[in-house]
């Protein structure tokens, strides 16, 4: 553990860090365990947060718990009544949370909150809202909804709605402004929204 009020850089190879009530510059370490305290930057294969922030975390597995972080990067990025700007993430999983924006393979959120979601696999919105939502995969929705839903299957439960859908196949009712069909006439409008979507990461969150 750094000492007391120390902002030094922390490196230890294969080891647990453990830092509470501490505002800590860098650290790098296989496991970093954060207690009420914030961090510039964390380098580690675990990370954990609780009740503390981070500028910039790059890890295996992330979980955060009432903590937040400006930019998250891992395989598995867990947050529980936390949030983070930007994240990058294999599998991400929100609950009682939120995200800005976020690329990742899979998402679950549950009673959360996203900007913009561009995913490779499937998404799920469980009580959930997401301004945006472009998946490669399937797309399920309950009790939630979205600005724009664009994704291969998008399946829907009750209280589900969305301003523009986009889908090769759509299962259950949802509220819609623009179908399917309406939406090839907002083509161009949607394709400068995305160009938009994409100059907003390039130019801010790189």
């Amino acid at each position: 553990m750094p000492d007391e009020g120390s902002s030094a850089a922390s490196t230890v190879p294969e080891s647990e860090i453990r830092v509470h009530g501490q505002d800590i510059n860098n650290i790098k370490a296989d496991s970093v365990i954060l207690r009420q305290s914030s961090a510039q930057d964390i380098q580690a294969e675990r990370v954990s947060l609780s009740q503390s922030g981070a500028n910039s975390i790059n890890a295996d597995s992330v979980e955060l718990r009432q903590a937040g972080a400006q930019t998250i990067q891992g395989n598995t990025v867990t947050v529980r009544q936390g949030g983070a700007v930007q994240a990058k993430a294999g599998q991400l999983m929100i609950t009682q949370g939120g995200v800005i924006y976020a690329e990742t393979d899979e998402a679950v959120l549950t009673a959360a909150n996203a900007g913009a979601i561009l995913a490779r696999g499937n998404v799920t919105l469980d009580q959930s809202m997401a301004r945006v939502v472009l998946s490669r995969g399937d797309v399920t929705v309950d009790q939630g909804g979205s600005g724009v839903i664009v994704g291969r299957n998008i399946q829907t439960g009750d209280n589900s709605g969305t301003i523009l859908l986009l889908a090769g196949r759509v299962d259950g009712e949802v509220n819609t402004v623009f179908g399917p069909v309406a939406s090839a006439a907002f083509g161009a409008g949607f394709a400068l929204m995305l160009g938009f979507l994409f100059w907003l990461k390039r130019n801010f969150f790189n």
